[in-house]
């Protein structure tokens, strides 16, 4: 987050998120994973908007800290009762929310950037919720494919808390740009003797279904 250091927001976009900050901080105080959820969704479509990097980590906490109230009770680094975790996480979304109103936004980003190492080292599945907002196929909605790059550079970042190394993330990122297209699959399907081949997007194509017949 360093290039996004103290940076401005647009006050369209500042207001949405202050309330949106305002909504998942009573979501975590009524540990209602289902609003966090929907939140998270909510705050995607606001970065895609605007192209804007904060707005991308603050749905991953959202998301993330969804998952973790509905398992309850997780595996964990360090010996934290549940509850003492979330009601921490409660005091940083009202953290969060006084220097978004003050427009303090270096320390804004240092926030979000504490309560994303410390939802890692509080739950090891963190990377695996980082990695569930993606999905192996290549985006054609230009908004959409913001959200997909700039996740896709934060997942070897997640990999360096979480395994304390981010080569096999970039790895997997770099697979993920390689792998060919939707029209392309198509193409390598037909030259393999498939037939009647056609795909479908889904969500803007974050996910295909393909399908041919080869008799």
């Amino acid at each position: 987050m360093k290039n996004e250091a103290g940076k401005p927001m647009p006050d369209e976009l500042c207001k949405d998120l202050l309330g949106t900050l305002k909504e998942m901080k009573h979501a975590l105080e009524l540990r209602d994973p289902n609003k966090l959820k929907d939140l998270s969704d909510h705050t995607i479509h606001s970065s895609s908007i605007y192209h804007e990097k904060r707005a991308i980590y603050l749905a991953m906490i959202a998301y993330s800290l969804s998952k973790i109230i509905e398992k309850g009770s997780i595996k964990r680094k360090h010996k934290i009762e549940f509850n003492d975790f979330l009601n921490g996480m409660v005091e940083n979304f009202g953290a969060m929310i006084n220097f978004l109103e003050q427009k303090e936004f270096e320390k804004f980003n240092g926030a979000i950037k504490s309560i994303l190492k410390e939802i890692s080292e509080f739950d090891s599945s963190f990377g695996k919720y980082a990695e569930s907002i993606l999905e192996f196929s290549k985006i054609q909605n230009q908004s959409l494919e913001f959200i997909y790059k700039n996740y896709s550079k934060i997942i070897p970042t997640m990999g360096k808390f979480i395994i304390g190394e981010k080569e096999p993330y970039e790895y997997l990122v770099k697979s993920i740009e390689n792998f060919v297209n939707q029209d392309e699959l198509i193409d390598l399907m037909k030259k393999n003797g498939f037939q009647n081949c056609t795909y479908r997007n889904l969500s803007g194509g974050i996910v295909s279904i393909h399908s041919g017949w080869k008799i």
